[in-house]
């Protein structure tokens, strides 16, 4: 009861009302500047507010980035990211500033929550105070993720501040007072589909201006960085100047992980019957399973894990025939740039399609994704897996997977053909 108390007396200070009344504060102090109130007859600077560290979530907002610059090419876009992603929103040409937010040190939710908020803060006093933005932009739509991305908008001062209402998710408008335009919609879209279509639901443009075909498209964001890089020679491994295949074996949870030595027996079989070679990818985390994969199949592959960061790992997925990993960051990466993906996913075909979890909403935006996933959970799993170790993706074949890279491997030397 104590315990409950005390949580519940943290969290009013970090609500949207006690955050205004502290901004206020700030502002009446001279901690902040003044906000800038007038209605832009033009939109000449933008503030895109994203301040997380998720390669998955960070892929599939640049489909909203790119609708910004399509829509205002001449405007200026600065981007706030998390620290670890900072470096691959600074190599996109069209974002003029890249705003670094580190990550909080501490994992208790409270605690974390104020810290988030106060970096959140300071970075904003160091770096942005002052510059008068016409439009900030705070994408982030899914429960309390999204207070963080509002909150920073916020404190630009910015005279349209556009995001998705609190009430799109099933919860309280609160979030909505940092906004000035909080639109609704988007339930069971496509993640890449409702971060584009936030533009019309804020009528900043035609609501039906984005088709379901959006999805399916490449990242011009994520391809704009390879093709940009390659000529300078950034991709400069040996293995990679081979045909070659990228593995990404880890995942944020063991359910996720379809078992390393199915991933060799793919590999071994993919030199034999295709030649292709294979450069293994991961986090620092992920380095001795990626090592030891490697050594499984054999002098045709290569470790990169923990050697990479988040450009050299798009340099390295945007010079593969081939990519085969876990439902994880590096596989929205692939589908992005327009490479073949085949994505191992423990989530049922037979689960609804609004699950937090569905590859509906989830899977990699791109022209060239397949999603293997299992038709039904295991009995022991509903509606979708429980564990917390390879489980229900255990369904998932060897065969199946080594077929249906066979297959895009013949589509893509088809397509080069023509």
């Amino acid at each position: 009861m104590l315990k409950a108390k005390i949580r519940s007396a943290l969290a009013i200070g970090i609500t949207p009302a006690a955050l205004i009344l502290r901004v206020a504060f700030l502002r009446i102090f001279h901690r902040l500047p003044r906000t800038f109130p007038k209605t832009p007859a033009q939109i000449h600077r933008i503030f895109f507010s994203f301040p997380y560290h998720s390669v998955g979530d960070l892929i599939l907002s640049l489909t909203l980035l790119d609708r910004i610059h399509d829509r205002w090419p001449a405007a200026e876009i600065d981007f706030a990211v998390g620290a670890s992603m900072a470096p691959l929103v600074d190599a996109i040409p069209y974002v003029r500033r890249t705003f670094s937010l580190p990550r909080a040190r501490t994992r208790q939710p409270w605690m974390a929550a104020y810290a988030e908020i106060r970096n959140q803060t300071g970075l904003f006093q160091r770096e942005i105070a002052g510059t008068e933005y016409d439009l900030a932009i705070a994408p982030r739509w899914d429960s309390a993720e999204s207070f963080f991305s509002a909150y920073l908008a916020y404190l630009t001062g910015a005279p349209l501040r556009c995001g998705y209402s609190g009430t799109s998710n099933g919860r309280a408008p609160q979030v909505d007072r940092l906004l000035t335009v909080a639109a609704k919609g988007g339930a069971n879209e496509h993640e890449s589909l409702r971060y584009t279509r936030l533009l019309g639901r804020c009528g900043l443009e035609p609501e039906d201006a984005v088709g379901e075909q959006d999805s399916q498209r490449t990242i011009r964001a994520l391809t704009t960085i390879a093709q940009t890089r390659q000529p300078r020679g950034e991709n400069a491994t040996a293995f990679a100047q081979k045909n070659y295949v990228v593995f990404s074996p880890g995942a944020t949870n063991g359910r996720r992980m379809w078992p390393a030595q199915r991933f060799a027996e793919v590999g071994r079989a993919l030199h034999q019957r295709v030649g292709l070679t294979t450069i293994v990818i991961g986090s620092p985390a992920d380095a001795a399973l990626c090592q030891k994969l490697a050594s499984s199949i054999g002098d045709t592959a290569l470790s990169m894990a923990g050697k990479t960061g988040p450009l050299q790992m798009v340099d390295l997925i945007a010079g593969a025939k081939l990519f085969l990993g876990n439902d994880s960051g590096p596989a929205h990466i692939a589908g992005g740039l327009g490479i073949d993906t085949i994505v191992i996913s423990p989530f049922p075909a037979s689960c609804t399609a609004d699950h937090p979890n569905s590859p509906r909403r989830f899977r990699p935006a791109g022209p060239h994704v397949n999603v293997l996933q299992p038709q039904t959970p295991l009995p022991s799993c509903a509606p979708t897996c429980l564990q917390d170790a390879p489980h229900c993706i255990l369904q998932i074949s060897t065969e199946e997977v080594l077929a249906s890279a066979e297959r895009a491997v013949q589509r893509s030397s088809n397509e080069k053909k023509h």
